[in-house]
């Protein structure tokens, strides 16, 4: 549990304050310099000798420790009136006030905010509202209804962007020449299982066989009798369909594997053996991306580096790159303990950071950044690609019906919020969970609005 003070403490940090100012070089390609003074951040950006100065009052900070989970909005018309700048929603969240006489003030180019933003964005980009949190999910992730981010729906919206958003309208108005983000989207599978028998490891393949031979008599024996024909008919035999529709669009699919076993239950899905490695360089070979799917247990059993050499060595003997990304299995992420661990073995990325339950913003953005430890004061070397929806939090957590539009309709929703900051929508869907018709169809339906969107800004 981080306390307040804390807190405090680490925001005088001069490598924290580097790391705040590397988020907005990178969102606005301009310079920018932090200070943190009597309590307050105060922001300088430069451009050919032009300065704009944004002073935050402290406004909100002591709040983010509070058990009592407060907010105000001001409102996009209230903003357009005393500043004539626009915002990508309705309003702006200032998490931790309970309401607000002032929001902006301006004298020459210097502004001042009546809130802590920039220790807002510290906070949630780092995710601190999970440290000491215990979990009643059985698989102990960190749940959406203790999140500050459950009132309202408020997972549904990328907060920080929404206010950096907002921070580089300031500058253009201001005549400050900073980059104008654009819409992409990207796609991946976690490759939970390849075949219900090829390949499986004895120990699983003998609790299936029995299983099946009460249940799928029919199943085991297609096996025995002809297994080309067998594998060509399981549901989770997608991978060309997947990289057909990728192929279609334009863009690479990143299938993620799972090097090890942790967990008899949930993991032993598949050996190495020549079927998957043919499989591996199958994906390679069409210009795909191979990646790795950490086992169940792998962060807290300390078995990350094991699994990472792991599959770094068939990959090598496959003549694959091995400069790879990836994500947790059943999105299980300890934040700050599992990322230590991954960005010791030089995984470039990670996508496991969304709510399982519904999808959404669980760290405010849909644009990559590397997070920041606050107890070791280091900036971490893996790059946090948020993962925004999982076709299982839809359909499966949040039983949103397919027809009707209905589940369509609600990836659109999310979709569209990082389109309005022109930021990153990333999609997993898992390659055996294609098993009708209507889930096909949904999957094609997000990518054809995704690829209307893609490089574009919203005007």
């Amino acid at each position: 549990m981080v306390t307040s003070n804390y807190f405090l403490e680490i925001l005088s940090d001069n490598l924290l304050q580097d790391w705040v100012g590397n988020i907005f070089r990178e969102r606005f390609d301009v310079d920018v310099q932090v200070e943190f003074s009597e309590g307050h951040f105060c922001l300088i950006f430069s451009q050919n000798s032009h300065f704009v100065t944004i002073n935050f009052t402290d406004n909100g900070r002591q709040a983010f420790f509070n058990k009592e989970k407060v907010f105000s909005y001001v409102s996009g018309e209230s903003i357009s009136k005393t500043t004539g700048l626009g915002i990508p929603n309705e309003n702006l969240v200032l998490f931790g006030v309970s309401e607000i006489d002032w929001f902006i003030r301006k004298e020459n180019n210097v502004f001042t905010i009546n809130y802590d933003f920039v220790s807002y964005m510290i906070w949630s980009l780092n995710r601190l509202e999970e440290y000491g949190v215990n979990s009643e999910d059985k698989h102990s992730r960190f749940e959406l209804k203790n999140s500050h981010l459950f009132k309202d729906e408020l997972y549904l919206r990328p907060i920080v962007d929404e206010w950096i958003y907002f921070i580089g309208s300031i500058l253009l108005a201001s005549d400050i020449d900073c980059k104008q983000n654009m819409f992409s989207y990207e796609v991946s599978h976690d490759v939970d299982k390849i075949s219900r028998y090829i390949s499986v490891p004895k120990t699983k393949l003998i609790t299936l066989f029995l299983i099946d031979l009460v249940k799928r008599p029919q199943m085991v024996v297609s096996y025995f009798t002809n297994r080309k024909f067998f594998f060509d008919k399981e549901a989770s035999n997608t991978f060309d369909w997947i990289m057909d529709v990728s192929d279609k669009h334009g863009i690479t699919s990143k299938f993620y594997f799972i090097p090890d076993n942790t967990s008899f239950k949930f993991d032993f899905r598949y050996n190495y053996t020549n079927f998957v490695k043919r499989l591996i360089t199958k994906i390679d070979n069409r210009g795909h991306e191979v990646g790795i799917h950490y086992s169940y247990s792998a962060s807290s059993k300390f078995n990350i580096k094991t699994e990472w050499m792991k599959l770094r060595t068939i990959l090598s003997e496959l003549n694959i790159p091995t400069e790879m990304g990836g994500r947790m299995h059943y999105l299980r992420i300890n934040f700050l303990e599992t990322l230590r661990q991954i960005s010791t073995v030089g995984q470039k990325y990670d996508n496991t950071l969304t709510f399982h339950e519904t999808g959404g913003f669980r760290c405010g953005t849909c644009f990559p950044y590397k997070p920041f430890d606050i107890y070791n004061k280091s900036i971490l070397n893996v790059e946090i690609r948020p993962l925004i929806i999982m076709e299982g939090s839809v359909l499966d957590y949040s039983k949103i019906r397919i027809e009707d539009d209905k589940a369509l309709n609600y990836v659109k929703k999310i979709v569209l919020q990082c389109y309005k900051v022109g930021g990153r929508f990333s999609l997993l869907w898992h390659n055996d969970e294609f098993e009708n018709e209507k889930k096909k169809e949904l999957y094609c339906q997000i990518l054809e609005f995704c690829s209307t969107l893609n490089n574009t800004k919203q005007v």
